[in-house]
């Protein structure tokens, strides 16, 4: 989920059409041939034809789908242009959208509770307070069943395939997905003699371009080279870059290893030593909480962030690009992002999951960037024409650098317990990025404190 309320993208908007009405028991489903879709090994191979016959509306039964989700009024007009595709080469299926503008968790949870759940929910971080609790369904079946290549259309390491997942299941299908990636001020860097950043950036490369990016004028820093602060994804990046991670493989918190230690102090170190980067106090001076505001004004000549940012920088003056994030150890980059997952109360999940296989296939996708919506998960979307070349900005963009990230994005540590995971995060590690804690004794509480809380669930 893009930064959520931390970046007010709901409008105040009122819950619109929920029309629940549940599936019908029989269907037939016609699926439309994936270019992404190839047999698996388990299976026998597919027939020369992947586009089932179509029925005569005497031999089907009608289905009523619905499908719950958030965002702007785009987002509801681009779901609904998606949709559209999809009830055209399935006429005996209908499917009924659900708005949830504002408080989406807590509305769909009541539609849970009280009998009227939406057969096909968009999900992001808290999707395994749904799965762990039995609320959705895995899919993992219906895929081999559909013989959905799920490398072919995510990736081999796609972050949010594998974060997803719990206890070896797959839970949703990526739907949208771009990568933190990094945002750059060309003037600033030619003005400075600097190479332009790439992939291969180590943090050396990366501390030196941003010191010499830096400008102090009579002790008061005019121009930072690069900005960040507390959301999770930016300091989680850097504990993976460099090694580390919040969960092991078992899912148990290693969040004071060596490696995760060192990740933070230099993370922290970008601001109190080296100050090449905003703190909390001159965050409040220059009036924002935000990098996005600062870099769009050239007060700062790097930013990490996401997709959404290419839209407002439209109309500055100056010369920028985006290059996919630097690295250390290891290549490691955060996604943002949502998928589909389909309901325990669905009556008729086979046509949910082939509802939830087109919006997510090369054709269910092109809408999102017809729109200039949002980056979409589907590799084969994420590189091709129709994405690299759209006109997102009045210059030249290297849109390659999202799908670029695609094999360093690292598994979001998605648990059950994620919200109260983050807010253990944010109540520590604020007063270390306001300079008032060390990192080693506040990773070493969190620690504790994480251990704790995942003993319980």
């Amino acid at each position: 989920m893009k930064k959520n309320s931390l970046f007010n993208l709901f409008s105040a908007m009122a819950l619109v059409g929920m029309i629940l009405t549940a599936c019908s028991p029989a269907v037939t489903v016609t699926n439309p041939p994936l270019s992404t879709s190839v047999p698996v090994a388990t299976q026998p191979p597919a027939p020369a034809s992947t586009e089932a016959p179509t029925a005569s509306p005497t031999e089907v039964q009608p289905v009523n789908l619905t499908l719950s989700f958030w965002g702007s009024d785009l987002d509801s007009q681009v779901y609904q242009q998606r949709v559209d595709l999809f009830t055209a080469k399935n006429p005996n299926i209908k499917v009924n959208l659900v708005y949830i503008p504002s408080d989406y968790s807590t509305k769909v949870q009541t539609m849970i509770a009280g009998g009227t759940s939406p057969d096909v929910i968009q999900l992001a971080e808290d999707i395994h307070s749904y799965s762990s609790k039995g609320q959705i369904i895995p899919l993992d079946e219906y895929v081999t069943k559909n013989q959905v290549d799920l490398k072919a259309r995510y990736g081999a390491s796609n972050g949010l395939m594998t974060a997803y997942s719990y206890q070896g299941n797959l839970y949703a299908l990526p739907d949208r997905g771009g990568a933190l990636i990094l945002f750059f001020n060309k003037d600033m860097f030619d003005k400075a003699g600097i190479s332009y950043p790439t992939k291969d950036w180590t943090w050396k490369e990366f501390l030196d371009a941003a010191q010499k990016l830096t400008i102090n004028e009579g002790g008061k820093v005019t121009q930072y080279g690069w900005a960040a602060g507390s959301w999770w994804p930016w300091w989680m990046s850097f504990i993976y870059m460099n090694g580390g991670a919040v969960l092991d493989s078992s899912g148990k918190p290693v969040v004071n290893s060596d490696s995760a230690v060192a990740a933070l102090q230099f993370y922290n170190d970008l601001v109190f030593k080296y100050k090449v980067a905003p703190s909390p106090t001159d965050y409040a001076n220059l009036g924002t909480t935000s990098p996005d505001p600062l870099f769009a004004q050239g007060k700062v000549a790097m930013e990490t962030t996401g997709f959404w940012n290419i839209a407002s920088l439209k109309d500055v003056t100056f010369n920028w690009d985006i290059a996919p994030v630097f690295m250390n150890k290891n290549r490691a980059t955060a996604i943002f992002g949502s998928g589909f997952a389909v309901s325990k109360n669905c009556k008729n999940p086979d046509a949910a999951f082939a509802l939830i296989n087109f919006l997510t296939s090369e054709e269910g996708q092109m809408p999102i960037v017809n729109a200039l919506e949002d980056a979409p998960a589907n590799l084969a979307v994420l590189n091709s024409d129709a994405f690299l070349k759209a006109n997102w900005s009045t210059k030249p963009i290297s849109m390659n650098a999202l799908a670029e990230s695609a094999d360093a994005i690292f598994p979001l540590p998605l648990n059950p317990k994620w919200n109260e995971m983050m807010k253990i995060f944010d109540d520590n590690l604020g007063e270390v990025f306001a300079g008032r804690a060390e990192v080693k004794p506040t990773l070493d509480s969190i620690q504790s404190q994480l251990e704790a809380l995942l003993a319980a669930q």
